[in-house]
């Protein structure tokens, strides 16, 4: 029988994917590319600490992996696609066409092939994806190429782990002198750089505690596999190795605060259950003595962390409260357009001549509204229950190189107001009408538009204000059912001109560039086909998985790793409802589904993988 030849240098690079990037951060200074937006500042360069280098990393690896596959096709003269069923390759490479489409057809062209502005996850980062699965598909074929990922993942999330739990004791590497140094290693300047996240948050190398939780679920699954009660001193220093890893990441959990990522665990909790139920059922005091331990387990990391979990409860059960008067403000048909939260209409049209300004108000009936000024003739009043919180200001602004007359929409019981300039008048449908435009965060000012939106209109606070987004995003879906707008252009298409919905829910300035749900974040940037062959893929994943390993009586140590990729994996998708992709996590998560498509290959043979 012929030996087979052994993927070593694949299997070392697919390694590098899965441990070296997601440890890379070091500043790169770059071009936005939004100053020329409304509602982005001027200011056109930013810096990038976490992302920007591990996207570039990853293209590097994966032009390194693809060349060594070409070669290696070419010597042993070997169709590498026959290895991979048809089922992966059809909607892995439907996937990869309406990206590409979505690209090419984009009206923001440069941003969705290259990426940018804290995103990096352009067209080429997102084939980067597509290249390490397939390639991991392709070239893990044995119990060898399996054997390194497993030390290697291991070796990785140790590093990244032990990180994040120093970060949790208060001993974060990036604040030492050594950790600046890493983070200035690519940099041109040496900065000084501060820390928004206080002292025991975990954001480890990944940017975001929000990811955190996402890798999280992603690994602690995955690492637990490797766990063996053999005692080959191998089997037990890898035990030993993951078992630390394991309650390290737990550690980086608790201090990311990352409610998605505890709710991702809970979903690899029940699937486990599910997975093992013939088991549990055949040791039953087994599994009882174990549920027993995780219980008193959890509970006692509840109590210890009450605070963080009570308030992940509230953020999601007992969201903030709407606290605004003004829903919405529209320039339309020579007025300013005021709704309140009791869906009430303002018509306000304001004119003004020598400094004197002069005051018409009427209700959606157009029945007239009395508007009263104080004393000083500086500030309006309406006597109409209906807008009695609405008050009305005079002022002026400075903007587009010009002294502009301007009001301030105030409305003191909630402590918001919103600034309008009067602009000039305009001809529409042949007729002459007075424009209003709002005076916005970056002393610009942009017209007053109606912004669709769509649910959550009383819990726009709801998951940390990610009722707002959603809201706001689901009216873009219908936009996209065939093409997207092009890899990470999502910043474009959300309303980041709704000023006053922004700043009803504390946005004010800020730049919206994810939907915080990844499944949306693919159906607007990439089109639904793109988003349904993304989910087939994972699904004919799981069908195989679920046949593999459910009621299975019998676990090797490649059947323990193959059913913990695929409960990592799952648990990775769950977080995707509230978090994004980000090249900060989901390498590992394309990566380790090929993997664990191989994984699968080799465990439906039948071999013996038992220590």
């Amino acid at each position: 029988m012929k030996k087979r030849n052994k993927n070593w240098i694949g299997a070392f690079l697919i390694v590098l994917v899965l441990a070296f990037v997601p440890l890379i951060v070091s500043a790169k200074k770059y071009s936005v590319g939004l100053s020329d937006q409304l509602w982005f500042s001027s200011a056109d360069t930013s810096y990038d600490f976490f992302l920007y280098w591990k996207s570039q990393a990853l293209l590097l690896l994966c032009g390194v992996l693809s060349l060594y596959a070409a070669v290696k096709m070419t010597v042993s003269k070997k169709d590498m696609m026959a290895s991979v069923d048809n089922r992966y390759l059809i909607p892995l490479g439907v996937y990869f066409l309406m990206s590409l489409l979505s690209t090419v057809l984009s009206q923001h062209r440069r941003m969705a092939v290259w990426g940018g502005y804290e995103q990096w996850e352009g067209m080429l980062t997102l084939g980067a994806y597509v290249v390490i699965l397939f390639f991991s598909c392709c070239l893990v074929l044995g119990q060898t190429e399996i054997r390194i990922l497993m030390y290697g993942l291991l070796a990785g999330v140790f590093i990244l782990s032990l990180l994040g739990a120093r970060q949790f004791l208060g001993c974060d590497f990036f604040r030492t002198a050594a950790g600046k140094a890493a983070m200035n290693f690519m940099s041109d300047e040496k900065l000084n750089f501060t820390f928004n996240f206080a002292p025991g948050r975990v954001y480890a190398t990944l940017y975001n505690p929000n990811y955190v939780g996402s890798y999280v679920a992603l690994m602690l699954p995955v690492i637990l596999s490797m766990i063996s009660f053999r005692k080959r001193i191998d089997a037990v220093l890898r035990s030993l190795l993951a078992a630390a890893t394991a309650v390290f990441l737990v550690m980086m959990l608790f201090g990311s605060e990352s409610v998605t990522g505890f709710i991702g665990l809970g979903a690899v909790l029940a699937l486990f259950t599910i997975l093992m139920i013939t088991n549990i059922k055949k040791h039953p005091k087994i599994f009882v003595s174990v549920a027993a331990v995780c219980i008193l387990a959890v509970t006692g990391a509840v109590f210890y962390n009450r605070s963080i979990f009570e308030y992940g409860w509230n953020k999601i059960m007992h969201p903030t409260p709407n606290h605004f008067v003004v829903k919405s403000m529209v320039s339309r048909g020579g007025a300013l357009e005021i709704c309140t939260t009791e869906d009430d209409l303002l018509r306000l049209a304001v004119e003004v001549k020598d400094g004197v300004y002069t005051y018409k108000a009427e209700d959606e009936k157009g029945i007239p509204v009395e508007a009263v000024k104080d004393g000083e003739g500086k500030s309006v009043k309406f006597l109409d229950q209906r807008f009695e919180k609405i008050q009305i200001q005079e002022t002026s602004v400075e903007a587009e190189g010009e002294e502009q007359d301007a009001f301030v929409v105030n409305t003191p019981s909630v402590g918001k107001s919103y600034t309008v300039a009067v602009g000039t008048s305009s001809y529409q449908n042949g007729l002459s009408q007075k424009i209003y435009r709002i005076y916005n965060p970056f002393k610009k000012l942009d017209r007053l538009r109606e912004i669709p939106a769509a649910g959550f209109e009383d819990k726009m606070h709801f998951a940390s204000r990610r009722g707002y987004i959603w809201s706001r995003t689901f009216p873009l879906l219908s936009k996209h059912l065939l093409l997207g707008s092009g890899p990470n252009t999502f910043v474009y298409e959300f309303p980041n001109d709704d000023y006053v919905g922004m700043k009803n829910v504390g946005y004010d300035g800020a730049t919206v560039t994810k939907p915080h749900n990844m499944f949306m974040q693919i159906f607007v940037q990439t089109g639904l086909l793109s988003l349904l062959a993304f989910l087939a893929l994972y699904g004919f994943y799981f069908t195989e998985c679920m046949r593999l390993y459910w009621k299975r009586t019998e676990y090797g140590w490649m059947e323990r790793f193959g059913a913990g990729l695929c409960l990592g994996t799952f648990g990775y998708l769950v977080t995707g409802l509230a978090n994004d992709s980000t090249v900060a996590v989901a390498p590992l998560y394309w990566c380790l589904l090929g993997v664990g498509i191989a994984v699968n290959r080799r465990v439906a043979k039948e071999e013996d993988h038992f220590e």
